[in-house]
């Protein structure tokens, strides 16, 4: 999930999401890495969009942090729409990443997704913003 910003005056869209990682396989560099992916990716699309005749520059800024000592009840009490929360594993209950519903904020990082293929992290990522996979 994310939360957006209209920055008129730069005639700019900024989607800003938070990420917190937790996990056994979870680490501090891993967890900027994941997040330094995603907003590569989404950024890299230079997308815009037509709001009220206007054109406006889609912007992602994606932060990832590692989360060691995250609590059920912090996921659960969570207010904020930009918090994202995801468990990094060396192995899945799935065999793959995944998250746990489209528009939801929390899922699952299966490690070795995340090392032999940079866009996992990303695609999951759009899942989190309601996208689901195109027919």
């Amino acid at each position: 999930m994310g939360q957006a910003e209209l920055i008129h005056h730069q005639h700019l869209l900024l989607i800003r999401s938070i990420f917190f990682f937790y996990g056994n396989a979870a680490s501090e560099e891993l967890s900027r890495q994941i997040a330094n992916d995603i907003e590569k990716h989404w950024n890299g699309a230079g997308a815009f969009a037509m709001l009220k005749h206007n054109k406006y520059k889609v912007a992602f800024d994606i932060r990832g942090f590692y989360a060691k000592s995250l609590q059920p009840q912090d996921v659960f009490e969570n207010h904020n729409p930009a918090n994202n929360y995801f468990r990094i594993e060396e192995t899945s209950p799935l065999e793959v990443s995944f998250v746990d519903g489209i528009g939801c904020n929390t899922g699952y990082f299966l490690l070795q997704n995340l090392l032999q293929d940079a866009t996992t992290a990303a695609h999951e990522y759009g899942h989190t913003l309601g996208l689901a996979h195109p027919h």
